[in-house]
């Protein structure tokens, strides 16, 4: 990134937007020892005050340099008297800007030029003109090279040369210049201050800078950087002042330019802000609005919502408005509006001169106000354009692409504001539908996060396991469980926190009685930042089916105990019987023998009975072991 002011001869520093230390080039080590690493991040303060002051050999100087960095002030050339890493005394040139371009925008870029050769030349070459006729033909050809040129003055500040663009834009002559003195004779608000300061460096010799604000007599202003330095012989006595006068108009428009767009952007950062922290849509627009009129230093701004039915627009949002109900008052769309205009041609819309538009007329809320120009750019919705966001001035202006674009910006964010607005209220309806069915289901239906316990229970819980909600908001789901059940708990637990659901889980719970409830549970797991959080589970009370079941069983297994019970009694009837039957048979008296063989048979049919019974009985058995109803 940096890479190429290392190829640079002059020493560079490069400082963040925070005014720390980001880069020094190779040429700054070599000529003042001083690595990149080890000030790397320093703030500017305490770079200058502890690495560079003590190179400086004239007082003053590191507190000019100072001063210029912590206000990021751009300089454009001081000069002044440092000690290399060598040893060596000699002359730097300092200058510093803020860089507009991409990746470096809003960081300084700090340089020290060495300009001992140039100042040697030059003070010599002054030192060695003698002639008036030939010394004012030379400041004459060197100040034609530069725009308001250069100044030649005495000690005492009586000027011997002033360049001919300088006087001409100041209407002055050289003669006028030295009766009054030439600061004097600026045409600017603070000739008094400017005055003072240049005496101040006539008695000091310290090096004049001021910025001079000057009338243009072709119309508007031109911003003048005067700068000069005391020439000095080889005694240290001052022979000359010399400087110049740069036009730097352009550069302070584009400084006034990096900062405002530093500004929008920092408002557009605002107005996002603004928008997360889920602001009401009433109170984000008129954050908007107010942003947009501040920053492009406009009276109006407005927010309009389309409606497409009607193909019109409703005043949502206005600055400077103030005659018009906010809400309520309709606005005409169509091709014959500015907004509606802006919807077809779906691109920032500007207008000069509504008097010399015609492509649309605009609509009467603008006329009303006596509108001259303006900027219009859709706010765009989820389904469709939400409306229009414009800014309009009474003054004719000429909005500029960096105007378009700002406003493009706020409407974004405008418009994901809404967005995201929309979407709160559509998950908090579909929360209170949610919990409105929960409220009324008879399962226990809960929330459960690994940080905080049990964020949601329902009511249904107070019957299932005699715990009102507020008993369990914030504890563990495992407190509950049974210990009997808890191993199959954890295991459920297991697969929901591998992102997998859970169906069909039985476990048995504590109820608040030290009774115990059975509970099937279907668990999803919660994911939030593609992690498992924690888990939403339904819980159907199954404890009556449970009890069935068991009094189900019970039932069988008595069912059996009969059977096999029957199975022996027929045997141990039989064989009694067949005893009886064999000693009637021995019996002499065929009259009793009869009965008791009769009474014999009776008793036999009693027990085939039984023996079918129990026959059938297996077979109902199996029948219901075969239907799963066992």
């Amino acid at each position: 990134m940096y890479r190429c002011f290392d190829e640079l001869d002059d020493a560079v520093a490069i400082l963040d937007r925070d005014s720390s230390v980001a880069r020094l080039n190779h040429s700054f080590r070599d000529l003042f020892g001083i690595e990149s690493e080890a000030v790397r991040g320093t703030q500017i303060g305490y770079f200058i005050t502890h690495h560079l002051t003590p190179l400086f050999e004239e007082d003053g100087s590191a507190g000019r340099v100072l001063d210029a960095l912590q206000h990021r002030r751009e300089v454009s050339h001081v000069t002044c008297r440092m000690r290399t890493f060598s040893g060596d005394l000699r002359w730097f040139s300092f200058s510093c800007r803020v860089m507009a371009g991409e990746p470096y925008a809003g960081m300084m870029l700090v340089r020290f030029r060495d300009v001992t050769p140039e100042r040697g030349e030059m003070v010599r070459g002054m030192a060695g003109i003698q002639d008036p006729v030939r010394a004012g033909s030379v400041y004459t050809a060197i100040g034609d090279l530069v725009p308001y040129g250069i100044w030649i003055c005495e000690p005492d500040g009586t000027a011997l040369h002033i360049s001919a663009s300088f006087l001409d834009l100041v209407g002055k002559t050289i003669e006028g210049c030295r009766q009054t003195g030439w600061v004097e004779s600026i045409p600017i608000e603070d000739v008094a201050a400017a005055s003072a300061e240049w005496k101040h460096c006539l008695d000091t010799g310290c090096l004049w800078d001021r910025e001079f604000k000057i009338r243009n007599p072709g119309g508007g202003y031109r911003i003048i950087l005067s700068r000069g330095a005391p020439v000095r012989d080889e005694n240290g006595e001052i022979r000359l002042w010399a400087g110049i006068n740069l036009d730097i108009t352009a550069r302070k428009r584009a400084e006034c330019l990096t900062t405002r767009q530093v500004a929008q952007q920092a408002a557009i950062a605002e107005l996002g802000q603004i928008a997360l922290a889920g602001t009401e849509p009433p109170e984000l627009m008129n954050a908007v609005v107010r942003t947009v009129a501040r920053h492009l230093g406009v009276g109006y701004a407005k927010v309009l919502r389309y409606l497409p039915d009607g193909d019109m627009f409703v005043l949502e949002a206005a600055i400077g408005f103030d005659g018009h109900d906010v809400g309520t008052r309709r606005i005409e769309g169509g091709t014959n509006s500015q907004a509606g205009y802006t919807l077809l041609s779906r691109e920032p819309v500007i207008v000069e001169d509504f008097r010399t538009e015609t492509r649309f007329s605009g609509p009467a809320l603008l006329r009303e106000e006596g509108i001259r120009s303006g900027i219009s750019v859709i706010i765009q919705g989820d389904r469709g354009p939400y409306g229009v966001l414009g800014a309009h001035t009474r003054m004719q202006r000429t909005f500029t692409r960096d105007d378009s674009n700002f406003i493009q910006a706020a409407a974004n964010v405008l418009a994901q504001g809404l967005e995201r607005r929309a979407a709160e209220e559509a998950l908090r309806k579909s929360e209170e539908k949610f919990r409105e069915i929960a409220q009324r289901s008879s399962d226990m239906i809960y929330t459960c996060y690994h940080d905080g316990g049990i964020a949601y229970i329902s009511p249904a819980v107070e019957h299932i396991l005699g715990y009102t909600p507020e008993e369990l908001i914030g504890g563990k789901c495992r407190d509950y469980v049974s210990p009997l059940s808890l191993p199959a708990w954890q295991e459920g637990q297991k697969r929901v926190a591998r992102g997998e659901p859970v169906e069909g889980l039985e476990v048995e719970f504590r109820k608040k009685d030290g009774t115990a409830a059975f509970v099937e549970l279907n668990e999803s797991p919660i994911i939030e930042n593609g992690k498992v959080a924690g888990i939403q589970a339904v819980g159907r009370d199954i404890t009556e089916r449970k009890q069935y079941e068991q009094l189900r069983q019970q039932a069988f297994l008595q069912i059996e105990r009969n059977i096999e019970q029957f199975a022996v009694l027929g045997d141990h009837i039989r064989q009694p019987l067949q005893v009886t039957l064999g000693r009637a048979e021995l019996l002499d008296d065929d009259e009793t023998a009869a009965i008791i063989r009769e009474q014999v048979g009776r008793i036999n049919e009693y027990i085939r009975q039984l023996d079918q019974g129990w026959v059938e009985s297996r077979k109902v058995r199996e029948f219901l072991r075969r239907h799963d109803l066992e």
